[in-house]
Order: C-alpha cells, then structure tokens, then sequence
C-alpha cells in the first residue's frame, strides 16, 4: 500500500513539475534548417578521418591545388577575435576581412558572412566543436542551402583568390594558370577573328559597290 502510494505521489509530481530554462528554449533558425539527412559519425569528432580530403602524397594534380595556407593559432581557439584590437561584433566584417567581400557567395548570392561562421562568438575554424570545422562542416555549414553537401563538397575554396593577380599562382596554380589560358585563348581567337570578320565585310561591301557600278555603265 505505502509503496503505491509513493508511486501515485511520484507520478503527480512529474506532472505538475516545470520543466528547465533550457528545456523550454526553442531551437535556433539555423539549427531547425539543418538537413537531417547524415549519420551520426558523419559530425562527431574525429569523424574527419574517415574521408580522403588531401592525398598523403603530393601528385602533379594535387600540387596545382589550393595551397594550405599557414595557420594561425585564434582558428583553434573559442573565439578567434580574441585579442584583436578594436574589434567589435557590431562593425562589419569586410572592414577588416576586405578581400573576402568579393567573394562568389557575396556578389552573387548575398551571403552574409555570420549565415556560415554563425557561433558567437566566432569559433576558430579548426575549434573542436566549431560548425565549421573541417570534420561536420558539410553538415553543419554547407547543407543548409546545399542539401546533401558532402566533405569533399565543402573542400570547396569558399574565399577564393583573384584569379587573375600574380600572388594567385603561388596560392592557387590550377586557379591562375587555367584563368590565364582561357584569358590568352578567348583574346587570341578575338584579335585573330575580329579583323578577319572586318576585312571579309569591307571586301563583301567593295565587290557589292563594284557590281552595282558595272551594271550601271
């Protein structure tokens, strides 16, 4: 008897009991957009080894790719700002990040920067649980508007280098060299056609002028 009477007890409880702050909190935008479509060691820790994102030795393909460049020690930190001067989360961020206002996603899309680096504060990239960390950034980052986005997807160089200037061919070789043959090619191919396609009208033009004078003597 005593023992379902404190079972009944237990059970009024747990109905009258307020849940926590933190249970009650709704979820944030970004994370209701997620996808759902990946399984769960697709964005655990350590998951980043399971895909062959750079090849352990360097071809002649993988060497004209994108150079890693040098990393610097706020991309592993909880808040890579840390220690900036002047820093504030109200300016914005092509104050300082200016080369990154150019960028595809930018011009073209009008990606603002905090829809990718949306932790605040900002993780480093390389944070162990930053959204955008190499290991879940597919999943966390990418898939949001790239449904199904896989890590070798978002090996894709998001802040990509002006093609056409001479730093791009230490940074990026593929990049600058495939950008100067399409430039050389489409120039050439101009210089040569377009003076022919003048010079073929003005004889067209000449034979017609000629023909009408003939005819008319």
């Amino acid at each position: 008897m005593l023992i379902r009477l404190i079972v009944r007890a237990a059970i009024l409880a747990l109905l009258f009991v307020q849940p926590l702050a933190a249970q009650t909190a709704p979820p944030t935008e970004s994370n209701l957009k997620g996808s759902g479509y990946f399984r769960d060691q697709d964005t655990l820790p350590g998951s980043y080894r399971l895909y062959l994102q750079q090849p352990s030795k360097l071809d002649w393909l993988s060497s004209v790719g994108p150079v890693q460049e040098k990393v610097k020690k706020s991309s592993f930190t909880t808040d890579a700002h840390e220690g900036v001067a002047n820093y504030s989360p109200r300016r914005q961020c092509t104050e300082c990040h200016t080369n990154h206002s150019r960028d595809l996603h930018v011009s073209r899309m009008e990606v603002r920067c905090t829809q990718c680096h949306r932790d605040t504060p900002i993780a480093g990239i390389y944070h162990y649980y930053s959204a955008m960390n190499p290991i879940r950034r597919h999943a966390y980052v990418c898939a949001k508007c790239h449904e199904g986005a896989t890590p070798s997807f978002a090996s894709y160089v998001v802040h990509e280098p002006n093609p056409l200037a001479m730093e791009t061919r230490e940074s990026f070789p593929a990049l600058f060299y495939a950008t100067w043959f399409m430039v050389i090619l489409a120039g050439g191919v101009l210089a040569f056609f377009v003076p022919l396609a003048v010079l073929w009208g003005l004889r067209e033009f000449i034979s017609v002028v000629r023909g009408r004078f003939s005819h008319g003597s």
